[in-house]
């Protein structure tokens, strides 16, 4: 059996022969091995070479103390259990060793075999404990910071007390922001964080909790949330540990799947609608012509007008069917790194008439730094023009105001664009990409159609988000590295 060490540190030689002759009095005093410093200075440089197992430090050392002693060890990193004499019963000093760290204290006058020997044997479990807790802890410290995934440590009333770093990168915080923030500010939906506290005390987890959580910059995520409740015991009260999993880019594939299949199937219809329209219209095109080159027809101004207007109206359904065609169908494209904010730059010039011409305010913020995204440029502006001109032309009312911000998110680059017009009604809000919607007269609901396609051709999403005033269109397209 390998003995303990354990040193004495003590400037008296009379107590260490006491001490020694104590520790012959243990019935297994064999497995202790007593050695003795006889200065806080040797006593000192012993405990920081770490050859021994737990120490027995005097409180009085010369001109300095055990304390003095515990303070420099504790400092140092020493893990070894060290327990502190008392000449004196000393309420305060023995506080004091305490909260400085000591393993126990003893009263020198009231020490026995039975006592030390009991002391150091539950000073030394104790070590044992608070090493194998600490290095629990640091293992779960390793996974806390490493993990991908957010981790949020909260209460009932919203307090964070900590997030790792993947979570201060979703929400887009610093550390210090923590102390005025509080979880309630994450969740989308305050009904979302009510109905998930309330899951959470009733059945003490909560596993896959489906809601939007918020960033700073107003980047809006689906999430599942997987969450434990744990009881402090000295604080008595409930700690929340939720682990925060982005669904964000599943969420985009599956949106853009479903558009792209719905775009498919209207594209397959408009196309067979547009080829069955256009041979009566050729025909009905054919007849006016011949009418209007028949010498033996007596001219008649009433038919004339008519015939004109017949003619017209075939030319406006043909260019109808023209561009039924070109929104539905699939160009190739030709990508190339592309300057965001260029490409804004640019789209605006192209709506600079219309802009000038209705007296429209563009209030722009956009990033300044040069992102760059793959992208056929040519297609993606005029995505962005066909997204600008519904903007415009959603207004009636003056003053007409719209406005451009930019956001750059988990590698995204959002182009936020908004305007003053009459919100779209929410009963539409599920409506408004698909083709041939339109809630304008007149309107055939095939620009935003044609963007949305072209965005989604990008590996991006648009999303439309009525507000109290007007209607906010969120293209998100992904940055290139």
């Amino acid at each position: 059996m390998e003995k303990i060490k354990v040193l004495l540190i003590d400037d008296d030689e009379d107590d260490f022969i006491i001490t020694k002759d104590i520790f012959s009095q243990i019935p297994s005093v064999k497995k202790y091995e007593l050695s003795w410093a006889n200065s806080f200075e040797k006593g000192i440089n012993a405990v920081l070479k770490q050859q021994h197992d737990i120490y027995l430090v005097d409180y009085r050392l010369g001109k300095n103390t055990g304390i003095d002693l515990l303070n420099e060890a504790i400092l140092s990193g020493i893990k070894e259990p060290i327990i502190i004499l008392t000449g004196k019963g000393d309420y305060d000093i023995d506080q004091q060793a305490l909260n400085f760290g000591a393993a126990d204290y003893l009263v020198k006058d009231q020490i026995n075999a039975q006592l030390l020997d009991r002391t150091l044997r539950y000073a030394l479990k104790q070590a044992d404990a608070i090493r194998a807790l600490k290095e629990s802890e640091f293992k779960f410290r390793v996974i806390f910071e490493k993990t991908k995934e957010p981790i949020l440590i909260s209460d009932f009333n919203g307090k964070i007390y900590e997030m790792n770093k993947a979570g201060l990168n979703f929400f887009g915080f610093h550390p210090n922001d923590l102390n005025s923030v509080t979880d309630r500010q994450l969740f989308k939906n305050s009904e979302d964080r009510d109905s998930f506290i309330q899951q959470l005390e009733t059945k003490g987890a909560v596993s896959n909790f489906e809601c939007e959580m918020i960033s700073s910059s107003g980047q809006t995520y689906f999430c599942t949330l997987s969450s434990f409740l744990q009881i402090d015991p000295q604080n008595i009260m409930s700690i929340y540990h939720t682990i925060i999993h982005d669904l964000t880019p599943r969420k985009h594939k599956e949106n853009n799947s479903i558009n792209q299949s719905k775009l498919s199937v209207s594209a397959h219809i408009a196309k067979a609608f547009a080829e069955e329209i256009r041979d009566p219209l050729s025909t009905i095109n054919f007849v006016i012509e011949e009418l209007n080159t028949d010498k033996n027809l007596v001219y008649n101004e009433t038919v004339q007008t008519n015939l004109d207007i017949i003619k017209t109206n075939c030319d406006n359904i043909n260019q109808l069917i023209k561009q039924v065609i070109v929104s539905t169908e699939n160009k190739p494209l030709s990508f190339e790194k592309v300057n965001i904010k260029e490409l804004i730059e640019d789209a605006l010039s192209e709506v600079n008439d219309l802009v000038l011409g209705q007296r429209i305010s563009v209030d722009k913020d956009i990033l300044n730094a040069d992102l760059e995204i793959l992208a056929d440029e040519y297609q993606l502006k005029k995505a962005l023009q066909n997204i600008l001109v519904n903007a415009i032309e959603n207004m009636h009312d003056f003053p007409k105001a719209i406005h451009i911000t930019t956001i750059k998110d988990s590698g995204f680059y959002s182009i936020l664009i908004e305007d003053n017009g009459p919100g779209l009604s929410k009963n539409y809000n599920d409506n408004i990409l698909e083709p041939f919607f339109s809630t304008k007269k007149p309107g055939n609901g095939l620009a935003l159609t044609e963007a949305q396609k072209i965005v989604m051709n990008h590996n991006g999403m648009i999303e439309i988000k009525p507000q109290d005033l007007g209607n906010l269109v969120v293209v998100k397209l992904p940055i290139a590295y």
